[in-house]
């Protein structure tokens, strides 16, 4: 999860940097294009395997949710929220899919692991407000907060069906369907590739190997080793690596109180993962 909350706080920034060079359905097609060519490669060697027909329609919701709906409103999203605050949004996913469990009955959170999402939520909503032009309710920012409930769906889907199928087979299955859902909403893409800069290419390339193909599949799989709310309170985390990689090459400076909610969701991250994992020892 470490290596995860990095890299998907990298990817924020690189989507907003290849959003200079391409318009947004463009972005996610490409990315998950390059997704899905590196996924296939995988598949062959794991012998072609295929979900059963009865699960077809749950994978179907989990490529639409997941990386479609979730990547188009990141992308448009991002069009009018700069870097730092969109992975601030998108960090109302931990809760969203909690609540969304626990309503279902199908997770049970301690008071031990509700203490720690509190606090890093308190931490995201301080460095939200502490953020250089506020959190403002725009187009942009109900785009990314939907992004963020299409994301806790995904996740919910995910841990059910990796409890019968790999996680590296759910997430080739579901990336290329993600895939499917984006190129209608893309144009031009060989045009569109060849335009890119070198710098913009990079990002692509990197948005979809690292923070897509292999994140995702690295998660698929943490769901079934621990508790959906220690895996999910990881997540918080993301804002703060974001802001930091932002201001480093961005320019997009945090101020002071940004920064002391990035310590505070660091706190609460790190109250879920140790005592969380006392508990269960």
């Amino acid at each position: 999860m470490l290596f995860n909350i990095i890299a998907w706080g990298m990817s924020w920034v690189s989507v907003r940097t290849v959003l200079t060079e391409l318009d947004a359905g463009q972005v996610g097609a490409l990315r998950y294009l390059v997704a899905s060519a590196v996924m296939l490669p995988v598949w062959l060697w794991r012998g072609r395997p295929l979900p059963a027909r009865s699960d077809l329609g749950l994978v179907a919701l989990l490529g639409l949710f997941g990386f479609c709906f979730y990547n188009l409103g990141i992308n448009f999203g991002e069009k009018t929220v700069d870097a730092g605050t969109g992975s601030l949004l998108i960090s109302f996913q931990p809760i969203l899919v909690i609540i969304i469990g626990v309503l279902l009955r199908r997770e049970t959170v301690s008071l031990v692991a509700w203490i720690g999402i509190l606090i890093s939520m308190a931490g995201v909503i301080m460095t939200a407000i502490g953020g250089s032009v506020g959190l403002t309710l725009n187009l942009g920012t109900i785009l990314i907060l939907g992004a963020a409930l299409s994301s806790a769906i995904q996740t919910l889907i995910n841990k059910a069906l990796t409890r019968r199928y790999s996680a590296l087979d759910v997430t080739t299955w579901a990336i290329w369907i993600g895939t499917l859902g984006l190129l209608p909403f893309s144009h031009d893409l060989p045009e569109a590739a060849r335009h890119l800069s070198a710098n913009g290419l990079a990002h692509l390339i990197f948005l979809g190997v690292v923070p897509a193909a292999l994140c995702y599949t690295i998660f698929a799989w943490v769901l079934t080793q621990v508790p959906i709310a220690t895996a999910m309170s990881a997540v918080y985390a993301i804002p703060v690596f974001s802001l930091i990689f932002g201001w480093s090459m961005l320019g997009e400076q945090p101020t002071s109180l940004t920064l002391i909610g990035g310590a505070v969701t660091i706190v609460g991250v790190a109250w879920v993962q140790i005592l969380t994992r006392r508990e269960k020892s």
